[in-house]
């Protein structure tokens, strides 16, 4: 771990998926799948992922992009994450892009846990 990943984790609380990220897991995630079957799988894997949670699910009213709201409680002090995940579909339909963002409910500083988040949720729509 250099010098800013550990300053970075005392001051920050949030991460999001980025166009410009030097991590490639951290960039937005273009699937050749409909926005309800990406939501679907993301649900399904919220469903058996330890921690995590389904807080909602908002389609828009043409269906061409849906929120969804997640949380991941941590094991040991029980910390709160809100995850929000937005698909939108492509022109066409047939594909569609997923952006999301991960922000602490407590404290100034995540330790790196945001960006963890982001890794596991893009690593389980891959």
């Amino acid at each position: 771990m250099n010098v800013q990943s550990i300053v970075r984790g005392l001051t920050t609380n949030h991460a999001q998926l980025s166009d410009k990220a030097e991590d490639r897991i951290l960039r937005p995630v273009q699937l050749a799948e409909t926005p309800t079957s990406v939501a679907d799988k993301i649900v399904q894997w919220t469903e058996h992922e330890s921690g995590w949670a389904l807080v909602s699910r908002e389609p828009d009213d043409n269906g061409a992009v849906i929120a969804l709201h997640l949380t991941r409680t941590t094991r040991i002090f029980r910390f709160v994450d809100d995850i929000r995940v937005q698909i939108v579909a492509d022109p066409g339909g047939r594909s569609c892009r997923v952006d999301a963002e991960s922000q602490s409910r407590v404290g100034k500083g995540d330790l790196g846990q945001n960006a963890r988040n982001l890794r596991a949720l893009v690593t389980a729509i891959r």
